[in-house]
């Protein structure tokens, strides 16, 4: 059990670590903004910066998460009566869930994005070697993109 006198530095621990909760959240939220616009711009460089900029900041969030968890748990434990800021960060947190959910659904939105691209891409690259191949039927020489009628006489 936790003694009430640790309320205060518990009460704003749990303050501080809901403030960089939100930041990692901002700062997740603009990566994302990025990711998406390269994504319909199928620029595949961006999107690996991107989800390389992503991770550090995820596994932050995670960690800064797990620690609200502990925070909030050891003022369950204590029985403590929460006062204002307690009740506030309990919004705050509340908010950051929001955000965190609306980035997955987000999130999801992009990877079907991503897979439709590679499904054009795919098609494309499957029909440029079919088409290659049926240029090199009618050609002459193997790498002529020019193709001559083989079955007419010149």
């Amino acid at each position: 059990m936790t003694d009430s006198r640790d309320r205060p530095v518990n009460q704003a621990r749990l303050t501080t670590l809901v403030d960089q909760a939100g930041e990692l959240m901002d700062q997740l939220s603009s990566i994302s903004d990025g990711q998406r616009d390269a994504i319909k711009a199928v620029d595949v460089e961006q999107i690996v910066e991107y989800v390389a900029q992503r991770e550090p900041v995820v596994s932050q969030l995670v960690t800064v998460g797990e620690e609200i968890a502990a925070v909030i748990q050891s003022f369950d434990e204590g029985l403590q009566k929460p006062d204002v800021s307690y009740s506030n960060a309990l919004t705050k947190i509340a908010s950051i869930e929001h955000a965190m959910k609306r980035l997955r659904e987000q999130d999801a939105q992009d990877q079907q994005l991503m897979e439709e691209a590679r499904e054009k891409l795919a098609s494309q690259l499957a029909s440029t070697g079919t088409n290659q191949n049926a240029m090199r039927a009618y050609s002459s020489r193997p790498n002529t993109p020019n193709p001559t009628l083989h079955d007419r006489q010149g």
